[in-house]
């Protein structure tokens, strides 16, 4: 009896050592390939971006590897996996995650529109045919940002520190439409915040919180900072290589206001890539039926719940970019081969198209 269990042990510890080999074997491969695009493929410098942190999902295998470093100086060592960013216009990603759970709890409906979720004095009846789809998916016509928005600016290294909701509510009222469809914006996200807090009666901090922090165990993630600290966060830095400011925020929050870490950034693919009943993409039949996109960037770049899609052969590549005054941040995934990438830069310049040669890298070229 105790020679079957010492055999069985060993078959079983046999089958460990081999899998962390091959889990090694593959690290070293995609350390080397990784290194040969940075080399030869990009023009990332690293006297204008002091470091930056990669993290790949293949699958069931999850990777990271930093370059460079925390700061210019080469004593300050590297970009750790808890760091935490400030990832921007990636902020939207997670904001149409709570957008599609509220409506999955039929707290809202994508055909509702804006006007029914502001007070009486603050809605415009020109916008009308705005609804959260549409800001969603930058269909509104809204502008990137709020007419006369610099005008409230007095830290450019905090452009939204100083822009409070009631400047945007009264920015929505007075508005009058030049256009409809696609440009992209800002100021739909900031709208989507306020809709969010009607419906929940919560803040949004205290929303993050609830459908994505909590739930998925994102404990370098965040909103708001505890305190206005600029130690909570990887110090960033602008073209000149200066040290830079965390921003901090009024309002816009949903558009541009989540910190988080490699670890959580990687949590949070993960939890689309292999949850079936998370969605990331329209439905072609029912939205293209109810709610038709007139046009996106271009006839290569489309925009799906938040993300800008690339369709390259029979590859749906969803991607996102977002920068700060000191950070510059990549996401991008592939959910039919379970694959995705993120870049998070400690300076402004970031890593240029390293994020999306990388997922094609270990997408096989498109050719899988």
């Amino acid at each position: 009896m105790i020679s079957k269990i010492v055999f069985t042990c060993s078959i079983l510890l046999s089958c460990c050592q081999q899998t962390t080999f091959a889990q090694d074997n593959e690290r070293d491969w995609l350390m080397t390939e990784i290194e040969k695009i940075i080399r030869f493929d990009t023009e990332i410098s690293f006297k204008t971006v002091p470091g930056f942190i990669i993290g790949v999902i293949d699958e069931d295998s999850t990777y990271i590897f930093p370059f460079g470093h925390k700061m210019p100086s080469k004593k300050s060592g590297s970009i750790g996996e808890n760091d935490i960013f400030e990832i921007g216009s990636i902020s939207k990603l997670y904001t149409t995650s709570i957008i599609r759970m509220l409506v999955q709890e039929k707290k809202l409906s994508y055909s509702q529109h804006i006007n029914e979720f502001l007070p009486e004095e603050y809605q415009n009846p020109r916008l009308n045919h705005i609804n959260i789809h549409s800001l969603i998916h930058h269909q509104s016509g809204l502008p990137l940002r709020p007419y006369m928005f610099g005008a409230k600016e007095q830290d450019s290294q905090n452009p939204y520190l100083y822009y409070t909701r009631t400047d945007l509510l009264e920015f929505f009222r007075d508005y009058i439409p030049e256009k409809e469809g696609f440009v992209y914006s800002h100021t739909n996200y900031a709208l989507l915040e306020l809709i969010i807090e009607k419906v929940t009666g919560q803040n949004f901090d205290d929303v993050f919180q609830r459908y994505l922090k909590q739930p998925l165990q994102l404990k370098n993630t965040f909103i708001d900072f505890p305190e206005q600290k600029e130690n909570y966060i990887s110090p960033g830095y602008d073209k000149a290589v200066n040290l830079t400011k965390p921003w901090l925020y009024s309002s816009f929050r949903a558009s541009e206001g989540v910190k988080t870490s490699i670890t959580d950034a990687l949590k949070y693919l993960n939890f689309i890539l292999r949850d079936d009943q998370v969605n990331m993409f329209r439905d072609s039949v029912v939205m293209d039926e109810e709610f038709p996109l007139e046009n996106s960037f271009n006839q290569h770049l489309t925009i799906e719940n938040g993300w800008h899609i690339l369709q390259v052969k029979n590859h749906k590549i969803a991607i996102h970019t977002g920068r700060t005054s000191g950070h510059s941040c990549f996401m991008g995934m592939v959910k039919s081969s379970k694959t995705a990438v993120v870049i998070f830069s400690n300076s402004w310049v970031g890593t240029g198209d390293l994020g999306l040669q990388i997922l094609r890298m270990i997408n096989q070229n498109w050719k899988m």
